[in-house]
């Protein structure tokens, strides 16, 4: 197995020594002994759409023949009987969220044991959380893993404050892209500025296009006119489309189009199924299970996404190729990865049958690293400290129930109601008032809502409608603002759980009759989670079965926690500056100082 990173000294992302790359070649001539040899398995061949009977040896972490010849066998050689199966190029995602709880190396080795042998990361939390150099010293980590690790690299915030925007400066987004395994920027959420000439988000797009990165759009919904405008900024891919309307749209413009299959956005069956009534060529088709919350993972990741696809009438010869050549080919890859060739790292699933794409046997850099979806390798853990990742910082200020009151003005109120897990529409209603004060008493499922700076030094007040019919309190780290969002029917309440998730060092919390009912700590960064993928998954399970109980009938609330403070969707969000109207881009209601 290579044991190297990602490096770009000769060209390879696991870069093979002088004597190694001659022994490859001797391998593939038949002159010397290849390290592992399969044995009567059928390729299924992404290049040609074919199933080709043929053996595959592999040296050094590559392959390095496929054909009929055996010559290349050895005394040493270890020989893997395929007889009846199938061997498949190892899955790649090409979108995929790390946070809160997943983390980086827990998610990609869960990932790893169903045949996702590289996954392409989004850096904004950590980004946001970390200095350059630990960032650096992150993606060094990630790169001796067996799974391939790369990253996409944001350029905006998804949160309007001018102190996040200050984080990607166009020096220190540079210092970070800069690194080979960075394959891409974006997901452009802020897409506005660019259209708009923005000179730091400008700036950004150029940078990475003169270093030859993809650059991912994030436009739903979007128009002919504004997907050509995007298209000729440099937008090569966008992971949003509506319906297959949406996605042939991109795919006539050149966009790849990354069709999507999650709790949030499970729109990969009519996606699929529309494309196929077009008759569409699926060359520039990419699978996602954006975003990775429960219960997706229960279910399986990239081999999920294919079974769903098989299901909807996709032949398996076009099918996998969306999850193997396609990905590898967009991100620049295809020479070293995306399919079962000479040259390409060893990355190779065996599958019991073709419509089946649940491996029996993972192949990562050379090695088997799980069998019938058990780990045959340990993963190392994040080093969060070196990183440069801190603790959570305890604010002197002390935390009460006036933070979360509102002032009676004597005008209808801007309240924030959930339509859906992440939509929001704007209802202006008229509050009751005691003591000039804003009483929510009798206004059934209304909740005070507040994002409030996590040094105190600040709170954006809101009402929230449609989130629950009566929560007490609960408070959460996890928001895309940086921030802690407090919702609740009692301030009381919505200050114990604020105090009680700043002990924890972040996390959620939910109080019920002055006692917490639910802790889930987030203690790396207020985001992540120090507990495995499985164990948190467990547990945020709970948590949602918890909110059912109280009203909450959304269908992903991991995102309406993250989302409420984020003000790439519409239409009225909490914000550092204040309550923000999205499509005027207004403050209805300044922040307050404390």
């Amino acid at each position: 197995m290579v044991k190297e990173g990602i490096s770009l000294v000769d060209g390879r992302l696991r870069p093979l020594g002088t004597e190694e790359y001659k022994k490859l070649i001797r391998v593939s001539g038949g002159q010397d002994a290849a390290d592992i040899y399969f044995q009567g398995g059928t390729v299924i061949n992404v290049y040609t759409r074919e199933l080709w009977p043929a053996n595959v040896a592999v040296s050094g972490g590559y392959i390095a023949y496929v054909g009929e010849s055996d010559s290349m066998v050895g005394p040493e050689t270890q020989v893997i009987d395929v007889t009846g199966r199938f061997l498949c190029p190892g899955y790649m995602e090409p979108h995929a969220h790390p946070f809160p709880a997943q983390v980086v190396f827990s998610l990609a080795q869960v990932a790893l044991t169903r045949g996702t042998t590289s996954m392409v990361y989004d850096n904004l939390f950590v980004y946001q959380f970390l200095e350059v150099e630990g960032l650096k010293n992150l993606i060094h980590d990630s790169v001796h893993l067996p799974i391939k690790i790369f990253w996409s690299a944001r350029l905006d915030s998804q949160t309007y404050s001018d102190e996040l925007r200050e984080k990607f400066r166009p020096d220190r987004v540079a210092q970070f892209i800069e690194s080979p395994a960075v394959r891409q920027v974006g997901e452009l959420t802020d897409w506005p500025s660019l259209l708009a000439g923005d000179e730091q988000m400008v700036e950004n797009v150029i940078n990475a296009k003169k270093l030859g990165k993809k650059v991912e759009g994030h436009a739903p919904g979007a128009s002919a006119k504004t997907l050509n405008a995007l298209a000729a900024a440099g937008v090569t891919a966008c992971h949003e489309s509506l319906d297959a309307g949406e996605a042939l749209r991109r795919l006539r413009l050149g966009y790849y189009a990354t069709l999507r299959l999650s709790t949030l956005r499970p729109d990969l069956p009519g996606l699929i199924k529309g494309l196929l009534e077009s008759r569409t060529h699926m060359g520039r088709v990419m699978l996602t299970m954006d975003p990775v919350t429960p219960p997706m993972p229960y279910r399986g990741f990239t081999d999920y996404l294919l079974r769903v696809v098989m299901e909807q009438g996709v032949e398996p010869l076009d099918a996998y190729p969306m999850a193997t050549l396609n990905v590898a080919t967009y991100y620049g890859l295809d020479d070293q990865m995306g399919g079962i060739a000479p040259g390409r790292l060893a990355d190779i699933l065996v599958l019991d049958a073709l419509d089946n794409p649940i491996p029996s046997l993972v192949m990562a850099d050379g090695g088997v690293v799980a069998e019938n979806l058990e780990p045959k390798v340990n993963f190392v853990q994040e080093n969060w400290q070196r990183y440069g990742l801190k603790e959570i910082f305890q604010p002197g200020k002390k935390i009460t129930p006036d933070m979360f009151q509102i002032a009676c003005t004597g005008k209808p109120f801007p309240v924030i109601k959930l339509i859906n897990p992440v939509i929001t529409k704007r209802q202006d209603k008229n509050i009751p008032e005691k003591h000039g004060l804003l009483d929510i008493e009798d206004c059934p499922g209304l909740h005070f809502a507040a994002l409030v700076d996590r040094d105190l030094r600040w709170v954006c007040n809101g009402l929230v409608s449609g989130f629950a019919d009566s929560v007490d309190g609960i408070a959460s780290t996890y928001t895309t603002a940086g921030g802690v969002l407090v919702i609740g029917r009692h301030p009381e309440a919505m200050a114990l759980a604020h105090r009680r998730v700043l002990e924890l060092g972040g996390g959620i919390v939910v109080m019920d009759n002055g006692s917490p009912v639910l802790e889930m700590p987030l203690p790396l960064g207020e985001h992540m989670s120090k507990q495995q993928c499985d164990e948190y998954m467990h547990n945020f399970d709970y948590l949602c079965r918890l909110m059912e109980e109280k009203g909450h009938r959304h269908y992903d609330l991991n995102y309406t926690l993250l989302f409420l403070s984020a003000t790439h969707l519409p239409e009225l969000r909490l914000s550092p500056e204040g309550l923000f109207e999205v499509k005027s881009r207004q403050i209805l209601i300044p922040s307050r100082k404390l």
